[in-house]
């Protein structure tokens, strides 16, 4: 459990974390909204992966409702054409 932050981020970036093989995703998320204000922007990218037990974007998106973080899924058209591909998803909580 992590203490209540002294001092929230204005950006809080995430990658390559939504991994349940490697990383459990509930302790994400408590990061995430114990270091997020209110004016918080995070980004995190997601790489779809096979997970047998549940779609670690499904549960993701549990896990930060309950909290009360909303998750918005970037649509490719507002991502750099250069740097941005069909099979990582970029989302802004």
């Amino acid at each position: 459990t992590l203490p209540p932050s002294p001092r929230h981020y204005d950006v809080i970036l995430v990658s390559d974390c939504v991994l349940p093989k490697l990383y459990p995703i509930a302790p994400l998320v408590k990061a995430i909204s114990t270091l997020s204000g209110p004016d918080t922007v995070t980004y995190l990218s997601y790489e779809h992966r096979y997970y047998p037990e549940y779609d670690p974007r499904d549960k993701f998106n549990e896990l930060a409702e309950e909290v009360g973080l909303q998750v918005r899924k970037v649509p490719l058209e507002n991502q750099h054409p250069i740097y941005s591909v069909e099979d990582i998803e970029v989302w802004e909580v």
